[in-house]
């Protein structure tokens, strides 16, 4: 009768304890350069999901900013950051694993006969204070900027107004954008156009529209490979994966998928890998 009750009561224990997933979930959120373009059209996502046989239970893609605040809120267990990690985030034990690097391109159709634009030019086209191409050695024709969702706490946004507008103002009146890769598409269609999306984001879009923009050089450095691991390219920066602490569970073996040969050589595809192939 003992061995009953204690096997009972045992029973009665496991059926009031809170019920637990079988197994882990993997969620991401964050940055579109590295969600549309490495984990996305680069195969990155499938390749991991087929090695490992892991699945995704949720992807989404609104942006670093959104995608930190959603690992805070315990939404995601791994962000998208395409910026280095700010202050307060790593106060709060949000830690980044550098997978690669990427550039901020300054996008113009491919007739534009300009080929290089200094900080200050830049500077002062985003703030609207340069507003025709002649003034910049250029034809004719007013600048058509579009940027990305101003206030929508955009990695690549954030970059931009940091490293090149020195936290100014964006001018009134642009033409503002969801997604990154529309901004290729928009100054592809527009010769007067300029955009700053991701340099790694010519992935995301058709063959046709990458044949028909160019990126410029910033005060006098294009956007190569070596210019951006090195810094040399002013608006260069860190693709981070975010987690809260070291990245454990499936978040770990992602992560290291990521930073394997395998994962590096689609990094390479698009980006700068962070570890020699």
């Amino acid at each position: 009768m003992k061995l009953t009750v204690c096997a009972l009561a045992g029973t009665l224990v496991l059926a009031l304890a809170p019920s637990r997933p079988v197994a882990e979930d993997l969620r991401y959120s964050g940055s579109s350069t590295i969600g549309q373009s490495i984990l996305e059209a680069a195969g990155a996502r499938a390749a991991f999901e087929r090695k490992s046989g892991v699945k995704f239970a949720s992807f989404e893609v609104p942006g670093s900013g959104k995608g930190i605040e959603a690992l805070l809120a315990g939404k995601v267990n791994v962000a998208g950051a395409s910026r280095p990690l700010k202050a307060d985030e790593k106060a709060k034990k949000v830690l980044g694993t550098i997978i690669g690097y990427d550039a901020v391109a300054v996008f113009v159709h491919k007739d534009n006969p300009v080929k290089d634009l200094s900080k200050e030019q830049l500077k002062d086209i985003f703030t609207g204070k340069i507003t025709n191409w002649k003034q910049v050695g250029g034809k004719d024709a007013p600048i058509a900027v579009n940027t990305e969702i101003q206030g929508d706490k955009r990695a690549t946004l954030e970059m931009f107004n940091e490293l090149v507008m020195d936290k100014a103002a964006y001018g009134a009146g642009f033409k503002q954008i969801d997604l990154p890769k529309d901004q290729i598409i928009d100054v592809a269609s527009n010769p007067n156009a300029i955009g700053t999306p991701s340099l790694g984001l010519l992935a995301a879009v058709p063959a046709d529209v990458r044949a028909k923009v160019k990126a410029l050089a910033v005060d006098g450095i294009g956007p190569t490979p070596e210019n951006i691991q090195s810094g040399a390219y002013l608006i260069s920066r860190p693709l981070n994966l975010a987690t809260i602490g070291p990245p454990a569970g499936l978040v770990k073996t992602f992560v290291d998928f990521m930073l394997s040969a395998e994962g590096q050589a689609l990094v390479a595809k698009d980006f700068v890998p962070v570890r020699k192939r």
